[in-house]
């Protein structure tokens, strides 16, 4: 077995799986999980300096910090357009809140690794495994937009997990999955398009046990969500929070908690109603919640329960 990807919400990604028990699996990856805490440890310790800086720390320290980073980037941002230039002081002030921003985005996918370590190796029960193949392509819809942890691109930059777009309306396939550096979102010269496909020849997830979805298939999924009391129910819920943070969402370019919001124009459509969208002034980073997971994960997210 092999670790192929932490997801923000604490679902791992499995190559090399599907030969072997949930229980072995669950130790398996416990074991890698340890592993990797201690030598993460190991690094932190070489630095005091670091270490005690780190120690009482959540990721959700990182967040409220990147907000405040961004608050200083986006005044600097409304100087510069009021008054059509921008000093070279402040010039140099806005590359260095850039930097610090991406040095606690790293914080913050350490701090994240680290949380969602300790839980799985102190809770290993509340953990069970799904075998990724076609009737199961919402287990990865579950996960889009998601920030995903140690899986790094060549450049260095995290990865997030992507589809290809079936504008027919047709059910995806494992095919249609990719992974894409988070560098695409960034202006040149930092962008960088590099993808890498998602292998889904013996892949699988470990998870909580407690996703319902994650118990049905994809079809079954689509087919309750179908029926108007469910819809409703879903569209009601999700209505709840409108303007609300998501915490395990992250702006690819600016790294802030994204935020629900509704379409003006929509046809009523619960797939086509809902998005989440980066609070940086002028950004057009965007996540459709545009299918039954992306739905069901998002309610879960924020309630403790989708849409089942």
């Amino acid at each position: 077995m092999l670790f192929e990807a932490l997801f923000a919400a604490g679902t791992t990604v499995l190559r090399e799986f599907v030969r072997c028990t949930a229980v072995e699996v669950i130790r398996h990856t416990v074991e890698v999980i340890r592993h990797w805490a201690k030598s993460r440890s190991n690094k932190d310790s070489s630095s005091q300096q670091t270490n005690s800086s780190y120690s009482n720390k959540t990721a959700k320290n990182v967040t409220e910090e990147l907000e405040i980073i961004d608050v200083e980037v986006v005044e600097l941002e409304r100087k510069e357009r009021r008054d059509g230039h921008i000093s070279r002081q402040d010039q140099e002030h806005k590359q260095e809140l850039e930097l610090l921003r991406t040095d606690k985005f790293k914080e913050y996918q350490e701090l994240k690794s680290e949380e969602i370590a300790e839980d799985q190796c102190a809770s290993p029960e509340d953990y069970e495994t799904s075998t990724l193949d076609t009737d199961k392509v919402h287990i990865l819809q579950f996960h889009m937009g998601q920030v995903v942890l140690e899986k790094k691109c060549s450049c260095g930059k995290a990865m997030i997990l992507q589809s290809q777009k079936r504008l027919d309306g047709s059910l995806y396939q494992l095919s249609d999955f990719f992974w894409a550096c988070t560098g695409f979102y960034n202006n040149l010269p930092l962008q960088c398009k590099r993808t890498k496909s998602f292998t889904a020849m013996d892949v699988g997830f470990l998870h909580k046990s407690d996703i319902f979805e994650f118990q049905v298939s994809n079809q079954q999924l689509s087919t309750i969500f179908d029926d108007t009391s469910v819809k409703k129910a879903t569209i009601s819920r999700i209505k709840s929070h409108l303007k609300e943070k998501d915490d395990e969402i992250l702006c690819p370019v600016h790294h802030l908690p994204m935020i629900l919001r509704e379409k003006i124009h929509h046809s009523g459509v619960a797939l086509d109603m809902f998005f989440l969208a980066c609070p940086h002034t002028g950004c057009q980073q965007v996540v459709k919640l545009k299918s039954p997971a992306q739905l069901a994960a998002y309610l879960k997210r924020r309630e403790g329960r989708g849409i089942l």
